[in-house]
């Protein structure tokens, strides 16, 4: 087979399109140029107030803060993005702003019983549980009374600000940072919160404070939702990209079909590259078994430029690469169609999480609810 050298073949994105709908393909309606076609307000308070037994205030200040920041991030108030938000908030929150943990005090008993690796380091931790807080508490009483992230976030933070315990913290690289990674009404990251702060026109300051806000837990939650652009074919790939990153479900489609091409089993979990920091040299299975692949049908493609294709994972530009672009016309000539996005095959770890769950899952129970909201708000629009 020839060097296929594309900058982008059309035949190929027609036939991406074909198997996905919803913006360029799935690009969602941008706020500039789609006349809205949503419900009124009221009717999504209404949602609210009827599941979760809010105040009709407090419902109508949630669709406010929804509404504000669909604009924030230039996406069309729709029936579908505002559902979407909602969806999100319902699953991760319940329209909490500092949402309860369920065995948070134990949670972080164990941490700190964790870091007591060795006898001088022990006995400090202790001491220091011993001391008092600013509440009149000591911190061993203060430990149980943790309920929610941010009283977490507190606890640990007056914690560490003794002269004893802030060194040694800090030494073993554990901030609050690395305790809470995760917070808000719609449990987004706050790395990735720091970072798209700028691109918002916010500030990346005191950013755990203002996750911890209604309106700042919805806006960064809506940016990461909404905040760039795929070829999806249904909003629950988005959905599924909340939970396992971003593109993780265009990349677990690719390696679907590399794994078909190759007859090499993949793990189709969106990660295309290695993420060891300590090992920069390692290879991913998924780079190895696209390396292979090349090698047996396109030698002309250098293990070079197969690595600067997939570190481009995290765009959209990826679509656009040689190495996406063989593969999925590979995939096409034999299979008759192309696999534009799949959900990632991800079991969710974290020591909040006390089931067994999986990204699927959790794109599955997300979109029950965005499903739920749009009948209803369609209804609304038709009367309206």
């Amino acid at each position: 087979m020839k060097p296929l050298h594309l900058k982008h073949d059309w035949r190929l994105s027609a036939l991406l399109c074909a198997t996905a709908v919803l913006s360029a393909c799935d690009r969602l309606p941008s706020a500039s140029n789609t006349p809205a076609v949503i419900a009124p307000e009221a009717a999504f308070a209404k949602m609210i107030q009827k599941t979760h037994a809010l105040r009709e205030a407090d419902a109508k200040a949630w669709v406010g803060d929804i509404l504000s920041s669909l604009d924030d991030v230039k996406m069309a108030r729709t029936n579908e993005s505002m559902c979407a938000v909602m969806a999100v908030i319902e699953q991760e929150s319940g329209y909490k702003e500092d949402p309860p943990v369920a065995g948070l005090s134990t949670l972080l008993a164990n941490k700190i019983k964790k870091m007591g690796s060795n006898l001088a380091l022990r006995l400090a931790l202790e001491v220091r549980l011993d001391q008092a807080m600013s509440t009149g508490k000591t911190f061993r009483e203060g430990m149980k009374l943790v309920k929610t992230e941010r009283d977490l976030s507190k606890w640990y933070t007056e914690f560490t600000e003794s002269r004893y315990t802030s060194p040694i913290l800090k030494y073993m690289g554990k901030s609050v940072d690395d305790v809470v990674s995760t917070v808000g009404s719609m449990q987004v990251s706050l790395d990735y919160a720091r970072k798209i702060a700028p691109s918002l026109g916010q500030s990346s300051m005191n950013m755990r404070e203002t996750l911890y806000t209604r309106k700042g837990g919805v806006l960064y939650g809506t940016a990461h939702l909404f905040y760039y652009p795929t070829n999806y074919s249904d909003m629950i790939y988005r959905f599924a990209d909340f939970n396992a990153g971003h593109y993780a479900s265009r990349n677990a489609g690719f390696q679907a079909m590399v794994s078909q091409l190759s007859g090499k089993p993949l793990n189709a979990d969106g990660d295309l590259i290695a993420h060891q920091p300590e090992n920069s040299n390692q290879v991913s299975q998924t780079q190895n078994a696209v390396m292979q692949l090349f090698a047996k049908k396109m030698p002309t493609m250098t293990v070079q430029s197969i690595a600067q294709d997939l570190a481009l994972e995290k765009s959209l530009d990826f679509e656009k690469t040689t190495t996406y672009q063989t593969v999925a016309q590979w995939y096409a000539q034999k299979y008759k169609k192309v696999i534009a996005q799949q959900i990632p095959k991800i079991s969710l770890k974290s020591e909040k999480i006390t089931r067994n769950l999986t990204t699927e899952w959790y794109a599955n129970s997300v979109n029950r609810r965005y499903q739920q909201c749009l009948a209803v708000a369609q209804r609304a629009t038709q009367s309206n």
